[in-house]
């Protein structure tokens, strides 16, 4: 061999050196494809993960992008809405290409009731994607949701504060007084982790029901396995269950089947699948007809319309025979997740549903059963359904509710949960008692600001305190079954009198509009005539007629606990000066006497007799005046003194 052909041989070498550098792959790329495999097979959570852990190591920009993508994707897909939308955001900076993640962003948007942003997100998505339709319906959506918050339907929606835990708690089924439900909390068999959630495989728990209180759960021994036993069906006697599996007993498996156990000699069967689940799709979320003969369920079997639907089967009991399996159409399921299927006690089905226009992530459906067919689908609303995915309701029959208790339980990762999914229970809201109103000066009749309106039980404590806007409005909710009294004051004002509400015979939704006038709290120079107390001639006595302007005057007085009044008699010139001064003071006293009698402390209240010596008019002695010109004359009259009394006790 030449010199020459020796050193081809060694450029050649080289070359081919320098180009398997070049093709050499990243040193991220093994855990690139972890992460892409985790992803293809469901382990949302694990992906998300593993995409991290690669994503500060890209140098490229497109590829980095990809990524930033694949980990918005992972804990969307993982249902962690809090991340999810944070990564989003920045793949939003990103200036990410697809269109699509403004969609998938406003649904997000959705998820955390951010509907005004949510509706501009999906507008923004439509002008890329003009012939989206069902973008269109979404971004049509957020107005619809938005205004059934605004109107809530009449339910109260109580977390089940005693069992939930930071984990997923979900799918409640109410048996006597055993609530049965489903959970990845800590206490769950086996010690491994579901990757698509990052939280341990799910058992079926039982807790005992007392009232509003709940026993601590524990795990159904002899059904749940190390892996996911998902949602439940019971019958009425707790003796047979209906059930989700997925993984297999073993952890192998790829979808989910429907199992059922029998509790015999105290204890439950081993489980067994159904004839109809299959290894090439997945069955689950049963639910029995209240006659035992018709199962429903959710299935991607081929067939459907979307992703997984709703379907039936005929179930005969007494041969233990199944028929075939129907899909129960576009009126229930659409292009997306139909789950959860309850049917009541009167034939009407409930179900979960992420493709009819709803609030945002899975929401409560209702379909009644007419002529033969179930008729199209109505959104519960809110606060059954909430921005958060909302699912797994069962209704109590009604039979078994207790009065004023809960009608129903489901689950849902709304906000204000402890943590993922949670229980919660629903009952009928009383009806709503509101009290609405103005507080206004009574002289030119403009409104009072920060005025206080308070609401009090005529036997009990004060219900409620509010303020006046600058507009003097306010507005209360006064409870049911009660007497109330309702006033309003402010500084210098004197308090109103207390108005009279009786909430003892509302049976509807009502609101009471009312006009509260103050006066201001005139100043010790300004005297007020008190119209209507009279006296029968050289009489100082009550009279009947006058205790109604006396009583008034109680009120005023016990509504303003701090006023110092004077309480001053005034005759006309008829009789001797010294004889209308005496007479004077003899009525203004019987005047403090019949307060006094009423509860108003003494020390409050002056008796003054001013006689004949401050007329407001000529009608002096020797002036011939009219009967109604001496009438004028003839007056008891209030001067506030102070406003500052404290009443020391005995």
């Amino acid at each position: 061999m030449t010199l020459k052909n020796t050193f081809l041989i060694v450029l050649l070498f080289c070359s081919q050196f320098l180009i398997a550098q070049e093709k050499q792959a990243p040193v991220y790329q093994y855990d690139l494809e972890k992460a892409d495999m985790a992803f293809l097979s469901k382990k949302f959570n694990t992906a998300a993960g593993l995409y991290q852990k690669v994503y500060g190591k890209i140098k490229n920009a497109d590829e980095k992008q990809k990524v930033l993508f694949k980990i918005a994707e992972s804990y969307r897909k993982s249902n962690n809405f809090k991340q999810a939308i944070k990564w989003y955001e920045e793949v939003l900076n990103s200036k990410y290409p697809d269109p699509k993640v403004l969609y998938s962003y406003g649904q997000l948007l959705k998820n955390y009731e951010r509907y005004d942003e949510a509706s501009r997100t999906f507008y923004d998505y439509i002008f890329e994607m003009p012939d989206d339709l069902n973008a269109k319906e979404a971004m049509a959506s957020c107005n619809i949701a938005a205004e059934w918050k605004s109107k809530p339907e009449k339910f109260n929606i109580n977390n089940l504060k005693d069992i939930n835990t930071e984990f997923s708690d979900y799918n409640p089924f109410l048996v006597g007084k055993k609530l049965y439900f489903t959970s990845s909390r800590k206490d769950a068999t086996g010690s491994g982790t579901f990757e698509w959630t990052g939280q341990k495989y799910s058992d079926i728990f039982e807790s005992n029901v007392n009232g509003n209180s709940y026993s601590k759960p524990t795990s159904i021994k002899g059904i749940n396995t190390n892996f996911n036993e998902g949602a439940a069906w019971f019958d009425a006697d707790g003796s047979s269950v209906y059930f989700t599996q997925c993984n297999g007993t073993d952890g192998k498996g790829i979808n989910c089947k429907i199992y059922v156990s029998y509790f015999q000699n105290n204890t439950w069967t081993t489980p067994t699948p159904l004839p109809f689940n299959s290894d090439s799709f997945s069955c689950g979320h049963p639910g029995f007809s209240a006659d035992g003969k018709t199962l429903f369920f959710s299935s991607d079997m081929p067939g459907g319309f979307g992703e997984k639907d709703i379907w039936k089967i005929n179930y005969d009991p007494v041969k233990n025979n199944w028929g075939e399996a129907q899909n129960l159409g576009n009126q229930i399921n659409s292009f997306e997740d139909e789950l959860f299927p309850f049917v009541d006690e009167n034939g009407d089905l409930f179900f979960s549903s992420k493709g009819h226009i709803g609030m945002g992530g899975l929401d409560i459906f209702k379909s009644s059963f007419v002529n033969g067919n179930y008729i199209k689908a109505e959104n519960l609303k809110y606060p059954i359904n909430s921005g958060g995915d909302d699912f797994g309701l069962n209704y109590i029959p009604q039979k078994n509710r207790e009065k004023d208790g809960m009608i129903a339980y489901f689950a849902s990762n709304r906000e204000g949960g402890a943590g993922d999914d949670d229980l919660y229970g629903i009952s009928i809201k009383p009806f709503v008692f509101l009290v609405k109103g103005k507080v206004l000066e009574r002289e030119g009749l403009s409104p009072i600001s920060l005025a206080s309106v308070k609401l009090k039980n005529q036997t009990g404590p004060t219900i409620f305190e509010i303020k006046t806007n600058d507009k003097g409005e306010f507005t209360g909710e006064v409870p049911l079954k009660l007497l109330l009294e309702l006033s309003a004051s402010k500084d210098k004002y004197l308090s109103s009198s207390s108005l009279l509400i009786d909430s003892r015979g509302i049976e509807k939704d009502s609101i009471l509009d009312i006009t509260i006038l103050l006066d201001q709290i005139p100043t010790e120079d300004i005297e007020i005539t008190m119209k209507g107390i009279y006296y029968d001639i050289d009489k100082f006595d009550i009279r009947t007629d006058a205790r109604p302007i006396l009583d008034s005057l109680t009120n005023v007085l016990k509504s303003n606990p701090g006023l110092i009044i004077e309480l001053a008699s005034h005759t006309d010139s008829r009789a001797p000066a010294e004889y209308n001064m005496d007479l004077s003071k003899k009525r203004a006293q019987s005047c403090v006497n019949y307060l006094i009698q009423k509860g108003i402390n003494k020390d409050r209240l002056v008796a003054v007799g001013y006689g004949e010596t401050k007329l407001v008019n000529d009608c002096s002695d020797d002036v011939d005046c009219s009967e109604d010109e001496h009438q004028m004359n003839r007056r008891t009259t209030v001067r506030i003194l102070k406003n500052d009394f404290k009443n020391k006790g005995r």
